[in-house]
């Protein structure tokens, strides 16, 4: 095995390197393999598609941004010894991944890793990651809530799941989270809020689109790594359909994040937000909205 880069902050540079490489598969895989429901005219080409170029590009919330508060709780439950089994609630790309093996390789430990996605194009592109640095990893191409597995994980992941799924469907997001645990097993997520908003979804306006479109032409002038990015055309194209198609639901107070866990059978044990997880100020992926925009650090315990 090879060693993996960090995951944080402290790694851009490396992961520039990786996403130069990745990018340009993303957008050729995404026209192969990305989920689509023709009956309801939806697909996820115009997201997996444009994330790693998005990311390379340095214009969405990524996990760098809270990389550290996973790999420092990843670390700590790799030395207890009980926590190998891990499962990755949905991912964009291999981000989710990069983390995990970066905390438990730090600690000398290979953990048994399984991702779950409806779509192949993140699962493909983490199995080229963990194929890069000599690992394996489990994907399954499943809607998250129909997967079933034969043993319990010791461990969930998600990062801002929560805002990709409609308020009515959070949930079954949750009862699926305690369904993959055992009793005793733990849920580490981070996921953004709107204190006091009054909205409860968010989209960009074509004005905003317009502007998005700005924004990435902008961006690509200083982007580290211009051989990694397509035409301007197709970057055009790009950004366009990705602020056309992006719509978050949204959250309004870490309070309801903590209520619908605990609701879900779930025990909170940490809980972060504002300055205390912030290290830097992430670029919004959605839409911009009138009321600001906080994250939630949580960890939770399965009752």
């Amino acid at each position: 095995m090879k060693p993996v880069p960090s995951s944080g902050p402290d790694g851009i540079a490396a992961m520039n390197r990786i996403l130069a490489e990745t990018a340009p598969l993303a957008r050729d895989w995404s026209k192969q393999f990305c989920w689509q429901d023709p009956a309801q005219g939806k697909r996820c080409d115009w997201y997996h598609g444009s994330w790693q170029t998005l990311r390379l590009l340095g214009i969405v919330t990524t996990l760098t941004s809270h990389a550290a508060l996973y790999v420092e709780a990843l670390r700590r439950l790799a030395r207890n010894g009980d926590f190998e089994r891990i499962f990755l609630s949905g991912s964009a790309d291999y981000g989710l991944l990069a983390i995990v093996l970066d905390a438990y390789q730090r600690e000398g430990i290979q953990p048994d890793v399984t991702l779950v996605d409806r779509c192949e194009t993140p699962l493909k592109l983490s199995r080229w990651y963990a194929e890069s640095f000599g690992y394996a990893v489990n994907t399954v191409r499943c809607d998250l809530t129909a997967f079933r597995s034969k043993l319990p994980y010791d461990i969930v992941c998600a990062h801002s799941l929560l805002s990709c799924v409609p308020r009515e469907g959070h949930g079954e997001i949750v009862e699926t989270w305690r369904r993959q645990l055992r009793p005793g097993g733990l849920l580490l997520m981070v996921n953004n809020f709107y204190p006091g908003s009054r909205e409860t979804t968010n989209r960009f306006t074509p004005e905003q689109i317009e502007a998005y479109g700005g924004r990435i032409a902008a961006a690509a002038n200083s982007c580290p790594h211009p051989e990694a990015l397509p035409a301007p055309d197709e970057l055009k194209s790009l950004a366009t359909a990705f602020a056309r198609n992006m719509e978050g639901s949204i959250l309004t107070s870490q309070e309801q994040l903590t209520q619908l866990l605990e609701d879900g059978g779930f025990e909170v044990t940490e809980l972060r937000s504002g300055e205390q997880i912030a290290r830097d100020k992430p670029q919004g992926t959605g839409a911009p909205t009138k009321a600001k925009r906080d994250y939630a650090w949580i960890i939770a315990r399965r009752r």
